[in-house]
């Protein structure tokens, strides 16, 4: 699979996840999650696709800044569905999440590559705090994801078991923390994104600075056509 068709899978898996989330109150609890379930593939392939821009983008800096307005465009569409407000600062986006990760595994490779192994920790353990502070999407665990993808690219066993170690303890922090059982099992379905991992060919696919564009309105778009399209349904 290229770089095009992995980030497909993702916005698609993605959209059925806030299928979900924006009409949840109309649909009967089983469509629920399995939309929900369906959803949790998008996060990984996201920190994965995050990951392999480091190895793959000319500019670094440029790469930080367009996530970094990629971020702060995304947070009014995404409080105004999720929270409820037109912008509040109780939960921030995932784009933000995304941000650190990839900021964390810049200083990490930049610090390995002066022999700095402890400050090269340091940065990561940073930013996954920072993911915390913040209350960004996924906090540390999204940081984890794009740390482990990056750290493990040539070893596929050590990627899918570093993975999944991730995936069940975000399943029982949720657990811990009240959150709904169902949804804490729909986690462990982010598992399965190291099949299309797999077969990520190292490849771009269909590439232009357009298509590149729309993978980045992508999040932003879909999330207000969501919220528009419930102030046209009754109260549930």
């Amino acid at each position: 699979m290229s770089s095009f068709a992995l980030k497909m899978l993702a916005m698609f898996t993605m959209l059925v996840d806030h299928i979900g989330v924006a009409f949840g109150p109309h649909m009967r609890l089983s469509l629920y999650f399995l939309c929900r379930t369906v959803g949790r593939l998008a996060m990984p392939l996201f920190c994965f696709m995050i990951a392999e821009g480091l190895f793959h983008t000319r500019n670094a800096k440029k790469y930080l800044l367009r996530l970094t307005l990629f971020a702060l465009v995304s947070e009014v569409p995404f409080d105004r569905l999720f929270m409820g407000e037109w912008l509040e600062y109780s939960f921030q986006n995932v784009g933000f999440t995304l941000l650190l990760g990839f900021l964390g595994i810049l200083l990490f490779d930049s610090f390995a590559a002066q022999g700095n192994k402890a400050a090269a920790l340091a940065a990561i353990l940073a930013v996954g705090l920072a993911s915390v502070l913040i209350r960004s999407d996924y906090t540390a665990f999204g940081v984890y994801y794009i740390f482990v993808f990056y750290y493990f690219r040539s070893n596929p066993r050590g990627r899918a078991a570093a993975l999944a170690t991730g995936v069940l303890l975000c399943a029982v922090s949720l657990l811990t923390s009240g959150e709904d059982w169902r949804y804490a099992l729909a986690t462990l379905a982010a598992v399965t994104a190291v099949i299309p991992i797999g077969l990520y060919s190292n490849e771009r696919g269909r590439d232009s600075s357009a298509v590149r564009m729309a993978f980045y309105a992508f999040y932003p778009a879909h999330l207000l056509i969501l919220y528009a399209a419930t102030l046209l349904l009754p109260m549930p």
